[in-house]
């Protein structure tokens, strides 16, 4: 499976969402591989940083660029999480790979415009959705995004990754609590099974 990680807009945790879904995926007894495709190589420094502290990522992660991701062929059964650069044509043809895209944004009103634009260019190309992350869930701005999502019938998770500093600090370490994450992988193995 290939479930590539995009957002035009930076710092909506696509690199966090990308380790913790492969962490989640590993945890379950898949293989998972994370392709590092954003210039920023966050998670190649996630992993070389877990590898400094002691506790390697149960997983590979490795850098992808426009050659490897139009020539990405996962082994059986082998999940792949393709952390997008926010545009450009490795963008693009990480969205054209994608068995499936998955889209974070916060509760920001700004990262939702960035969400739907990004919906909005993946299309009817490929099954996505919108995944609310770092959501300070009882707040009005909680609130108002996921109305904002519903009545635009914008395809999301049900779950929500609520905004914790476990997570905010996990940089360089191989997640051993998946809080939410576990939850959206049964989602995404659901929804490509159907």
């Amino acid at each position: 499976m290939k479930v590539t990680i995009a957002n035009a807009k930076g710092g909506v945790a696509k690199t966090t969402t990308a380790i913790y879904l492969a962490a989640a995926a590993t945890m379950r007894g898949l293989d998972a591989r994370v392709l590092d495709a954003d210039p920023q190589s966050s998670a190649s420094l996630w992993a070389d940083l877990a590898t400094d502290n002691g506790a390697p990522l149960s997983f590979d992660v490795a850098p992808a660029n426009l050659s490897t991701l139009t020539r990405l062929k996962p082994a059986d059964g082998e999940w792949c999480f393709v952390d997008a650069p926010p545009s450009g044509r490795v963008l693009e043809s990480a969205i054209e790979v994608a068995d499936f895209v998955i889209v974070p944004t916060s509760d920001s009103p700004l990262d939702l415009q960035q969400a739907w634009a990004t919906l909005k260019a993946v299309g009817a190309k490929k099954p996505a959705a919108a995944l609310v992350v770092r959501a300070e869930v009882g707040t009005t701005a909680f609130k108002e995004t996921i109305e904002a999502l519903d009545q635009n019938d914008t395809p999301r998770f049900e779950t929500i990754v609520r905004k914790r500093q476990e997570i905010k600090k996990s940089l360089g370490w191989n997640p051993s609590k998946l809080y939410e994450y576990g939850d959206v992988l049964t989602e995404l193995i659901k929804e490509l099974s159907e």
